[in-house]
């Protein structure tokens, strides 16, 4: 029985090549869009997952809101992280670690061997100096050494892999007591060694270097156990504690560890575990969360994609169902049941559909080359795991009966007679099921349209709005050491307009925030701003526009405050120029030159100059008071202002050369990592980038798809048209109303799709430019543009088909009776 019901499908599909050929491409694209998508999403929900107790791992992060405004931090204290331990209940350990970026460098027969630190934000980070509680918290199989070895200072542990990296292929007891340098500063001895996680997570830690090893070595100045607030804190609950018990005692813990701040209101709060590779809220620099938004939106893409392909498929079947009239009266009579009949129908949506996986699998490979660059890194398609051979199961059943039960339901339900005599039973239901499938498939096509001119309407915006700054023709380099021998060799050097020192760039991954406070009216209030140390070539080589007073002047230490407008608001002025003399005290100050430390009530300076407001990171968050002083201090950062102008490529590169050849003078045993400023802007949209490729490329195959089936029908209603079309022309009509004539009915049908398409994408639109402090606004021109742009499409579609018929001989036609 199967083996006939596979041979008249055959016949069937390989007589009808238009429609198949439209059925096969659609559903592939919708199926492998589902399994590219499918790929994604179980990549990502399978981060951290495999750890023991893991639902009671929680990150402590902490929350500030200054007036009306509130900002996340999962930086925390070490004193915060002991108290913790110590104080709340239903704790079973606490412990906290700081990641270490900086190059390593490995004693071997009186030479070294230098591995350079990975970049935050770009690489994995792998360097922590951490609690031996860490070890209780996140388990580890250990190869040499043991946990107990960690309590103990100047040691580092290491993972299988970086070990071998650092050593060679030797046993692993041997690496034991082996040395390693970090920074060119910093000696350690290896005390463990232990596996490496072999499935994904975010903690991709390889060098854990004892938190014992801080106070008597070059980290105690790094790492204030007292006031750096970059500590990450995480905690496993007891087993009999529970989440609510814990988190009810951080306001009186809070209440108890933390100074008040006038305006300021201060929270603490725990994070599970499972959600920190999705949370983009909360940053750090060793995870790489996803949006959830992001994995249920490109849920929904799939589906839609895959939809519009199944309404391609009930449409043509629909449509075709007189032609198959008389086949379906014939198998009646000759005693064919409707479950049989079915049963055929559904055969051949079946054999279709697994064409299409078959497809699907061999462009799959392609595809993840192809959009490699939104793709994240690690997937592939294993053919040998169980869950894709599950999924490609799923997809087949339910692309099967979403696209093959209605039409063989329709065509199985003619009584034989009427199937006979070519009937058209229930004509005008099934050709309003034809129109409303054709209106939801616009309409879907319309909606990415529309976000897709959004989108990349903001992100223009976002990259030509002024931010306050010069971002043109500047490059910057980090460096822990030479700064000041490596900025006077760049000085000398031809094309360079200016350089700076300072602590970051004006859009750097992180900056600084502390606690100002300042008299006004005899009372004393706390202000928290944001705080950047520098030269006082800072601001005129980034083009900041001085409002008020002057620049800073050169200096070792903090002497006086430069402030921006937001400040100046802050503090209660509406102009600038009253800022000027105003007294800050700082929460934080630097050493004076004979290394003594300025008293805490002694930390005061004046404001002598206000700055035109900037912004310190993307249009996402709003514009903060920022405060800067002239300090040469914590500064590891060198900003160069390039003269490009009329410059050609080659001579920029040069530009670039001679840059590397100062940097190998001063440190020969490190690489120059080199990042031009405008680039740096750029990659705070790499986000909106990708979902803006996301949506265009499904706006590509929503509207791909909906236009071969608009093609398919309009084949197939021309058929069924063309002795009228013949008696028209004889009667008089031209070609221009007869095209009217045939794609009328569509056009109708896709303004309605604009119509249903216009509110929900403006609703989404209007939901998605609510992240940003600043947007575009939603312009009513955009959905015309999008209509126009549909209606266009369609016509081109249709047109081809029905100019063929309108300018066909009618005589033919009319013969043809």
């Amino acid at each position: 029985m199967f083996k006939n019901y596979f041979k008249i499908t055959w016949r069937y599909l390989a007589k009808n090549k238009t429609s198949s050929i439209i059925n096969v491409l659609g559903l592939s694209l919708g199926v492998a869009s589902c399994l590219i998508i499918f790929l994604i999403i179980r990549h990502e929900l399978s981060f951290d997952t495999f750890h023991p107790d893991k639902e009671r791992i929680y990150r402590v992060y902490g929350e500030r809101t200054h007036q009306g405004k509130t900002s996340l931090s999962t930086g925390m204290s070490p004193a915060t992280s002991l108290a913790i331990r110590d104080e709340v209940t239903g704790v079973e350990t606490a412990a906290f670690f700081y990641n270490y970026q900086v190059k390593v460098s490995v004693p071997e027969q009186g030479e070294y061997k230098q591995f350079n630190e990975p970049r935050s934000g770009v690489d994995p980070a792998e360097i922590v100096v951490a609690e031996p509680q860490y070890f209780d918290i996140f388990q580890y199989h250990w190869l040499a050494g043991n946990p107990v070895t960690f309590t103990e200072p100047s040691v580092v542990i290491l993972t299988a892999n970086k070990a071998k990296k650092y050593f060679g292929d030797i046993p692993y007891d041997q690496m034991l007591g082996r040395e390693l340098i970090y920074d060119n500063a910093l000696t350690v001895n290896v005390a463990g060694i232990v596996a490496d996680w072999n499935k994904k997570t975010d903690f991709t830690f390889t060098d854990f270097i004892s938190m014992a090893t801080v106070p008597g070595s070059v980290l105690k100045g790094q790492l204030d156990r007292d006031a750096d607030n970059t500590m990450q804190v995480y905690v496993k609950l007891s087993k009999d504690a529970t989440f609510d018990a814990v988190a009810d005692q951080f306001p009186s813990f809070v209440g108890r560890h933390f100074k008040p701040v006038q305006d300021m209101k201060v929270s603490i709060f725990l994070q599970p575990l499972a959600d920190v590779h999705f949370n983009t809220k909360l940053r750090d620099v060793y995870s790489h969360p996803v949006h959830q938004f992001i994995l249920y939106g490109l849920t929904a893409i799939a589906v839609f994609i895959l939809v519009i392909a199944a309404c391609n498929f009930i449409n043509l079947s629909t449509a075709q169902s007189l032609q198959r009239g008389k086949e379906v009266g014939i198998r009646k009579v000759l005693g064919s049941s409707r479950k049989k009949l079915m049963a055929q129908f559904l055969n051949e949506t079946l054999l279709i559909t697994i064409v299409a996986v078959i497809i699907s699998l061999l462009a799959a490979r392609p595809l993840l080359s192809l959009f490699g660059s939104f793709v994240p890194q690690g997937i592939s398609l294993e053919l040998g795991q169980p869950f894709t051979w599950l999924f490609l199961l799923a997809i087949t059943i339910c692309t099967t009966l979403l696209a093959g039960f209605y039409p063989a339901k329709v065509l199985s339900s003619a009584l034989p007679l009427d199937s006979i005599k070519s009937a058209t039973h229930k004509g005008s239901s099934r050709n309003w099921l034809r129109k409303s499938l054709i209106v939801f498939q616009f309409t879907i096509s319309l909606v990415f349209i529309i976000c897709t001119i959004i989108i990349g309407d903001q992100i223009h915006y976002m990259m030509s709005k002024d931010m306050g700054f010069d971002k043109d023709a500047i490059v910057h380099v980090e460096m822990k050491g030479n700064l000041q021998v490596m900025a006077e060799k760049i000085r000398q050097l031809p094309y360079v307009e200016d350089v700076s020192l300072h602590q970051e760039t004006p859009a750097a991954d992180q900056h600084n925030f502390t606690r100002f406070s300042a008299t006004m009216s005899g009372v004393k209030q706390d202000y928290f701003c944001s705080f950047e140390r520098c030269d006082e070539n800072f601001i005129p080589l980034y083009g900041i526009k001085l409002v008020a007073g002057r620049n800073v002047l050169p200096s070792e230490y903090m002497k006086e405050f430069v402030v921006n407008e937001a400040f100046v608001r802050q503090l209660g002025y509406q102009n600038p120029e009253d800022a000027i003399g105003q007294m800050l005290t700082a929460g934080i100050w630097d050493q004076l030159p004979d290394g003594a430390s300025v008293p805490e009530g002694q930390r005061q300076a004046p404001i002598v100059g206000v700055v035109a407001d900037y912004h310190l990171s993307s249009l996402h968050s709003e514009i903060v008071p920022i405060c800067i002083s002239a300090s040469n201090q914590k500064i590891y950062t060198m900003s160069v202002k390039l003269s490009t102008q009329g410059k050609s490529a080659g001579e920029t590169k040069q530009i670039l050369a001679d840059f590397g050849k100062v940097w190998k003078e001063i440190n020969p045993n490190e690489q120059m990592e080199l990042a031009f400023f405008d680039d740096t802007i750029a990659s705070f949209y790499e986000n909106e980038r990708k979902t803006e490729q996301i949506i265009s490329i499904s706006m590509f195959m929503a509207i791909f798809i909906s236009c071969m089936g608009l093609f398919g029908l309009a084949v197939f209603m021309t058929k069924q048209r063309t002795k009228e079309i013949a008696i028209r022309k004889v009667l008089g009509a031209r070609i221009g109303h007869i095209l009217i004539l045939l794609s009328n009915d569509f056009l109708k049908l896709i303004l309605v799709a604009v119509i249903i398409a216009s509110p929900i994408a403006w609703y989404a639109m209007s939901h998605w430019l609510n992240d940003f402090a600043y947007h575009v606004p939603v312009r009513w021109w955009i959905f015309i543009l999008a209509g126009v742009f549909a209606i266009v499409v369609a016509l081109a579609t249709i047109c081809a088909q029905s100019l063929k018929a309108a300018m066909a001989n009618p005589v033919k036609a009319i013969k043809s009776e």
